[in-house]
């Protein structure tokens, strides 16, 4: 399916998930290792992280040294994402609906070295969004997609196996592992779009 998820609310759905505090799935140590032993980490490279929700993985990103922009639907997480960034590293965050909105222009061709979409994936219109983030991955650039799996757990936000399956059409290396020990929750590098 390449299609934006039916559960795809708007603005105002996921206002009202950040505000009663919801939505968040904490980043435990084994999910930030792994990342590291599956993309390239150095200090001053440029990241984006879409659907960035209240920016607790953009911050991971920053304490890796990485200089990152976060984006999300929401005014409301974005909002409490930089407040919740006292780092002097700080994330950048902005609003945009990647439904409707127009791209941004700081989303220049080749002008990010990793590029994150963690636990949305299933609210985004895949198709447009990997074709968009080819366009933006530098030379030697990784994409990175962690989502939950629907047949291992019952989420809104899940991907059924055959979605997951659709993230790495139109890339050369794609790379697939288990972030949780069940597979509940899986993550795809891809590199080198075709």
């Amino acid at each position: 399916m390449t299609t934006v998820d039916a559960r795809h609310k708007g603005v105002e759905y996921w206002d009202g998930v950040h505000l009663q505090g919801k939505g968040a799935v904490p980043i435990s140590r084994l999910e930030s290792w792994l990342f590291r032993q599956f993309v390239t980490v150095k200090p001053g490279m440029q990241a984006l992280d879409l659907g960035c929700g209240t920016g607790a993985w953009t911050r991971e990103l920053t304490r890796l040294g990485l200089h990152v922009t976060g984006y999300d639907i929401s005014p409301v997480a974005i909002a409490k994402a930089t407040a919740q960034s006292q780092d002097k590293r700080l994330p950048r965050y902005a609003v945009w609906d990647v439904h409707s909105d127009e791209i941004p222009q700081y989303l220049a061709p080749r002008s990010f070295d990793i590029i994150t979409c963690r636990m949305a994936m299933a609210y985004l219109d895949r198709q447009r969004v990997l074709s968009d983030v080819a366009r933006w991955l530098a030379p030697h650039g990784v994409v990175h997609v962690t989502t939950p799996v629907r047949k291992k757990l019952r989420s809104p936000g899940a991907l059924s196996e055959q979605d997951v399956e659709f993230l790495g059409t139109g890339w050369r290396d794609v790379y697939r592992y288990k972030v949780t020990r069940s597979g509940s929750i899986t993550a795809v590098v891809l590199r080198q779009p075709e």
